[in-house]
């Protein structure tokens, strides 16, 4: 298959240089899987099950330890990404663990992939990074009717969080994560998603409340905070709140 290059100075492009530069080591992605999906990740899988035989694009697969889950657990898995050197490390992955995975470098496209090549499409921190209104109908086509989707994201329903992001990221010591030309998914976003899927279901497997502040001001630095403000989190979702949390599942299914 011919890799889709981005367009020079294009959001794809900007993206591609991004993603090139930030990809972990073998080593790091060896010993994330040996950890096992973390909470939202588990949901996500929930959201598509049964995997056994299942065909599964993983959609900005990065070094692909997410297909790597996918196929341990059965699935037939195919992953794309903009990133030439994240689709290297995800096939060094796959190699080293004796995994069958196909690997596709390039935007996902019309031209990608044949109508109705996919059972369940996966993305993990994805959809905030593409023009969902060029992406979702792409998703909707490569879907047969009834497929699934489930995609870990970032949400912009937490307006103290919106606040912190436009206002606090990246002064003093506050962490300002990711590339320039992402946002996190709004109701508009959701919205566009369900004109070309069907119905959106916001899953959340672990509240990222809390914890966030703990990542990006504490650097996870005092284990004990670290441990009272999770508690905090896994109350406030036990109390229904997970609408709050900068991290959730986006799950839908494409009408038949």
């Amino acid at each position: 298959m011919k890799r889709a290059r981005a367009a020079h100075g294009s959001v794809g492009a900007r993206e591609e240089v991004f993603w090139d530069e930030h990809v972990p080591d073998l080593e790091h992605c060896l010993r994330e899987l040996e950890a096992g999906p973390d909470p939202n990740t588990t949901a996500m899988f929930g959201a598509i099950a049964p995997l056994e035989g299942l065909r599964v694009l993983d959609f900005a697969c990065g070094p692909g330890v997410t297909a790597a889950f996918l196929a341990k657990r059965g699935a037939i898995v195919t992953g794309i990404d903009i990133s030439p050197v994240s689709i290297a490390r995800g096939r060094e992955l796959a190699q080293h663990t004796g995994l069958s995975i196909d690997f596709v470098v390039g935007e996902l496209t019309p031209d990608s992939f044949s109508p109705a090549t996919f059972d369940a499409v996966v993305g993990r921190y994805a959809l905030h990074h593409v023009d969902l209104a060029q992406v979702a109908p792409i998703l909707g086509g490569i879907l047969v009717p009834g497929g699934r989707c489930a995609f870990v994201e970032t949400m912009a329903l937490n307006p103290l969080l919106n606040f912190a992001r436009r206002r606090i990221a990246g002064y003093a010591r506050v962490a300002n994560l990711g590339s320039d030309d992402e946002h996190p998914l709004r109701r508009a976003d959701l919205h566009i998603l369900e004109t070309n899927l069907g119905q959106v279901r916001l899953l959340v497997g672990e509240m990222r409340f809390l914890r966030i502040f703990d990542r990006n001001v504490l650097r996870y630095g005092h284990p004990r905070v670290s441990a009272f403000l999770a508690g905090i989190d896994d109350v406030l979702l036990r109390c229904g709140l997970g609408v709050l949390s900068y991290h959730q599942v986006v799950a839908l299914t494409k009408r038949s």
